[in-house]
């Protein structure tokens, strides 16, 4: 498979050769590496690599010679980490970017604003995908961003480079379990089926200590959220959601909703197939029915896995599993539709309550929610007490 290669004006010079691609884009990672023998040697930072028609490429960012083994490693951005290497900001004396046209129109307007025209263009023809009063979070990273508004329309991001530019355009997810086009026979994969999940969320908003605000959410069952607990005892499985910069108590309901329903999505499917059989988008939700231990999911693909050895390329395909089984998302808020996010999740063990008579789970859960958790890592209760005896 050629794998071209550009200056750093776009421009294509030739086909590496002889190369070792891995390249990862979605929920995380959105880069690439490619290792050449030192012989084959020819890119430099800035440039850019390319397989025609597909959204496999990116930017190098750094060159590295390991002259014991003899070979040059490239390593980059793919096309979706130079779009997540942009922020969005709302307008001056706004509070947040306020979205509204056919979403392709929206994807233009949003590459226009983080200047990155020079790379990108948009699908002319309409994607049948209407953004409709959509709150962009606020300083949100570009491709995060842009999944984030189209999964509130039920909507992906395909891109593909055409010799001169990536081609963003919006399309509406396909769902794999309904039209029947992927056969479980046809996949090499791991299925893990979780049926314990987080059911009550403790969501926390303004205010301090005693006058801090508190809403209790719960999931039923079947996954329906509500403030009505219906799971107790050994059932119950709690979890806190800290988000002290919310606006307002409907705001702390609608943001804790979304992630208790991100957190009631924890079945996990690993896929590996050959792509010129399926394809499918970072989106696509795909099905797989293990037959040793009936074990049925239906998941998301959040991230895709693509290597290129000795010419033969494999492609994989991932769900987001956080810690612990929990699902992942691009921030620790997992809002979308306009919700915003921007609270910070930590999981506590189902027995700890913030009412707890217990001096030290009081004290352990007043070291997580004073803590400065990064908003990409969910902390276990075990961290909380190894970070409390610490200090």
């Amino acid at each position: 498979m050629d794998l071209i290669y550009t200056n750093s004006s776009m421009q294509a010079i030739g086909v590496m050769k002889a190369y070792d691609l891995d390249l990862a884009f979605g929920s995380d990672e959105n880069d690439f590496e490619i290792k050449v023998d030192a012989n084959n040697h020819c890119c430099e930072a800035g440039y850019y690599v390319y397989i025609i028609g597909t959204e496999y490429g990116g930017v190098i960012d750094a060159v590295i010679s390991d002259t014991e083994t003899g070979e040059v490693t490239y390593t980059g951005r793919t096309w979706h980490g130079i779009l997540n290497s942009k922020v969005i900001c709302p307008d001056a004396g706004q509070d947040y970017l306020t979205l509204n046209n056919e979403a392709n129109g929206v994807l233009n307007s949003l590459i226009t604003r983080m200047g990155l025209t020079s790379i990108f263009t948009v699908n002319i023809y309409a994607s049948d995908l209407e953004i409709s009063n959509y709150k962009m979070p606020r300083y949100v990273t570009g491709y995060d961003g842009i999944m984030q508004m189209l999964k509130s329309v039920n909507g992906k991001l395909v891109l593909s480079f055409d010799g001169e530019k990536v081609i963003l355009s919006a399309a509406p997810i396909a769902d794999h379990t309904k039209d029947g086009s992927v056969s479980s026979d046809a996949m090499s994969f791991q299925v893990k089926k979780t049926s314990k999940k987080i059911n009550h969320l403790i969501c926390l908003g303004q205010g301090e200590l005693k006058d801090r605000t508190v809403v209790h959410l719960y999931a039923d069952a079947s996954g329906s959220i509500s403030q009505t607990q219906t799971l107790t005892g050994a059932d119950e499985y709690a979890a806190v959601y800290d988000y002290p910069s919310t606006e307002s108590t409907q705001k702390l309901i609608a943001d804790g909703t979304s992630r208790l329903a991100e957190l009631q999505k924890q079945d996990d499917l690993s896929v590996s197939l050959n792509e010129t059989e399926y394809a499918f988008d970072v989106g696509d939700i795909v099905s797989a029915i293990d037959n040793v231990t009936g074990i049925s999911v239906s998941v998301p693909i959040s991230k895709k896995i693509v290597s290129i050895k000795n010419d033969y390329m494999s492609v994989s395909y991932e769900t987001a599993i956080g810690k612990n089984g929990t699902s992942s998302s691009g921030s620790s808020g997992g809002s979308s539709g306009g919700g915003g996010g921007g609270g910070t999740f930590i999981n506590v063990d189902a027995a700890l309550s913030l009412t707890s008579a217990n001096p030290v789970q009081n004290k352990v859960v007043t070291a997580a929610l004073d803590s400065k958790v990064d908003e990409d890592e969910e902390m276990t209760i075990l961290d909380v007490v190894n970070m409390w005896n610490d200090t």
